[in-house]
């Protein structure tokens, strides 16, 4: 069995994105301040503060994605022989294939607009086996402007919201949420086509014991999909399917539900304050363990503890 890529993060260490140094992106003001970029585990992202302005070529490093979370605005683009009136919808997204140059010839927003863009570093997935099982014509992105596809941005608008709450979830949330989102793509907008359903396979019951025994000794930390990965011997974009495919559950749901049952127990037998509790159980703040038990149980902690 290969040995899985060296464990680092997701986004790697450069924090800006690739286009970001062009004088034309820093026109728009940045809507995400540095702590919620740095708590961030997954693909670089920015939000902006769309601004009308006449815009000229761009071109970005890496393949990414544009969509408009908030507001209307109007563009016309002109990019590898395409010349279109880009007027995007609330499912719209803009696919930007790896080196693409863009003239925007017009950039119009009504005030308030916000604009996001996530790079898909492809040779960082690679390095990391991410994409081993894709055929290798699905490993090239077509360039789409736009596209309108509701999947799609479902995810873009999940990443944003858990971004500008500062990543509550954690790693394994932003790093499972950010593969799902390049899955999604290679496998619908890929140069070939439509990729056909996988075959369905688990983890060993060697591999099984050792990812869920590595969860229990460190359910207070935060875990990545790296260590749990590394812990089976696989990429993790295999991982994640043999791991949903063994248990009934993404890795990061598992997790979250250990982690509840493990605050309940603190909950019922210590009179741990609900901060020592939170912190105990892996949740990133007291916060965030009422709302994930109101959500899971209809009680929040307080509750739980009163009714036991």
């Amino acid at each position: 069995m290969a040995s899985p890529a060296p464990t680092t993060p997701l986004h790697g260490d450069a924090r800006r994105l690739s286009w970001l140094h062009r004088p034309v992106a820093g026109a728009e003001p940045s809507l995400l301040h540095a702590v919620q970029t740095s708590a961030w585990a997954g693909f670089r992202v920015g939000i902006f503060q769309a601004q009308t302005t006449e815009l000229t070529r761009q071109r970005g490093e890496h393949a990414a994605l544009g969509m408009i979370l908030k507001g209307r605005t109007r563009a016309r683009i002109v990019s590898r022989g395409e010349d279109c009136d880009f007027c995007p919808g609330p499912d719209s997204v803009g696919l930007f294939a790896p080196q693409f140059e863009v003239d925007w010839t017009r950039w119009e927003c009504e005030p308030g607009t916000e604009r996001m863009m996530v790079e898909l570093d492809l040779g960082e997935l690679e390095r990391h086996g991410d994409l081993d099982d894709l055929r290798p014509e699905h490993r090239t992105l077509r360039q789409d402007l736009p596209l309108c596809d509701s999947r799609l941005a479902a995810l873009m608008r999940l990443i944003a919201a858990e971004v500008r709450e500062g990543s509550p979830h954690g790693a394994l949330y932003a790093t499972s949420l950010s593969l799902a989102l390049a899955s999604y793509v290679f496998n619908h907008h890929g140069h070939g086509g439509p990729s056909p359903t996988r075959e369905r396979g688990g983890l060993s019951s060697v591999q099984k014991a050792r990812v869920l025994e590595l969860v229990q000794r460190r359910l207070a930390d935060d875990l990545r999909l790296d260590d749990l990965a590394a812990a089976a011997g696989i990429s993790r974009y295999h991982f994640v399917r043999l791991f949903r495919n063994s248990l009934g559950v993404t890795p990061h749901r598992f997790v979250l539900e250990q982690r509840v049952a493990a605050a309940r127990r603190l909950l019922e037998q210590t009179r741990l304050p609900l901060a020592e509790v939170a912190a105990a159980s892996g949740f990133s703040s007291q916060s965030h363990l009422c709302t994930t038990m109101r959500r899971e149980s209809g009680m929040t902690p307080g509750q739980w503890r009163r009714g036991k």
